[in-house]
């Protein structure tokens, strides 16, 4: 199976390694992923809302995009503009999305942790992709998986499982649905739940994800 062009072009990420779930058998035809099981718990580890339509998650330094979710303001010392990744108390700050409009397109991407029921970290990472401005204070947002990635509000996810010999695979969702319920981007506090299945890049086999449920305070 070939690398897809939206995965080649956007898969600047440099996923960070992770280890397999017990229940992970290499090779097999189709895998499934209970997110919500006992023991598993998922963690939002940070969260990006870049400029445009964006077609699949993006390493958050390493893609060149501006996140605006950060913060600006004058440095009297400098003598120029600096840019933070979060709100200094002591400064006049201005959120970077404040500076476009209702009508501008933006892609929200959230990086996961899921912790699975042997205790072994797993990263996922959803974007919406093409939402409007506006749609960001218009929740629940419900979007689900397009295959025409550039059209607007689309949902798309690439999960990376690694082996204990250090081998790893790589899911690219087919299909699959997210509900965004909760999101403020002044203090990025976030919520919602999603489902999805998807492709194993380089294998013939399909991964499906279920039950995946996330909340940061």
């Amino acid at each position: 199976m070939k690398y897809t062009t939206a995965f080649i072009c956007c898969m600047l990420i440099c996923l960070a390694g992770t280890s397999a779930q017990v229940t992970i058998v290499k090779g097999a035809p189709n895998q499934i992923f209970d997110l919500s099981c006992t023991k598993c718990t998922m963690t939002v580890e940070d969260v990006s809302l870049w400029p445009g339509v964006r077609v699949l998650p993006y390493h958050k330094t390493n893609s060149g995009l501006v996140n605006l979710l950060y913060w600006k303001y004058y440095d009297s010392i400098m003598k120029e503009e600096v840019t933070t990744s979060s709100e200094l108390s002591w400064e006049k700050c201005t959120q970077l999305i404040d500076a476009i409009g209702d009508g501008d397109t933006v892609s929200l991407q959230i990086n996961l942790v899921w912790t699975d029921s042997m205790e072994q970290k797993q990263k996922i990472y959803l974007l919406l992709g093409g939402l409007l401005k506006s749609d960001l204070a218009s929740l629940p947002l419900d979007m689900e998986y397009d295959a025409e990635a550039l059209t607007l509000k689309h949902f798309a996810s690439i999960v990376q499982i690694k082996y204990e010999d250090g081998k790893t695979e790589t899911y690219e969702s087919v299909s699959g649905e997210m509900s965004l319920t909760r999101f403020d981007p002044r203090t990025v506090a976030i919520a919602g739940s999603f489902e999805f299945e998807g492709n194993c890049i380089g294998w013939v086999k399909r991964g499906t994800f279920l039950n995946g449920v996330f909340e940061k305070e």
